[in-house]
């Protein structure tokens, strides 16, 4: 397993990238300002650029506040570019969220439109959203089969 640092004691998040499964792991372990959001998903970035990983496992059950703006950044300007980065092979997120995220998602509109256009098929890469990591690993692993689609 690789494993990128982060710069100080208190990161707010841990990458790893498990070379037997393919996949990136982007466990975020508070919350964090929009800038801490944009410097950990750069690192992200460029550890998938190592390995070519298209399968992401980000984990977003420690953040309890929720953000439209932040949510929105990613989905439509991070996670857009990175599946042209790895173009032709597709980028494929599963969201692993705590049940309390689950529910202010039904419950704001912002987020929610966020969340559906994210998952939307029209996007340039595929994204799952997840309450246990057990079915989003099987998801991601899934997707490296030939017939995926």
């Amino acid at each position: 397993m690789t494993t990128a640092p982060f710069p100080s004691e208190l990161a707010p998040l841990t990458l790893s990238y498990r070379p037997d499964l393919g996949v990136l792991t982007v466990r975020w372990l508070r919350d964090v300002t929009f800038e801490e959001l944009q410097e950990g998903f750069r690192s992200a970035s460029a550890l998938s650029h190592t390995h070519q990983a298209t399968c992401w496992l980000v984990d977003v059950r420690r953040r309890v506040m929720l953000d439209a703006f932040q949510s929105e950044w990613v989905a439509q300007r991070l996670l857009p570019e990175m599946a042209a980065t790895l173009a032709p092979d597709p980028l494929f997120v599963a969201y692993l969220l705590a049940p309390a995220r689950v529910e202010n998602i039904r419950l704001e509109p912002a987020l929610r439109a966020t969340v559906a256009q994210a998952e939307h098929s029209s996007q340039a890469y595929r994204l799952r959203t997840f309450a246990d990591e057990g079915p989003a690993m099987q998801w991601l692993l899934a997707q490296q089969q030939p017939s995926h689609e």
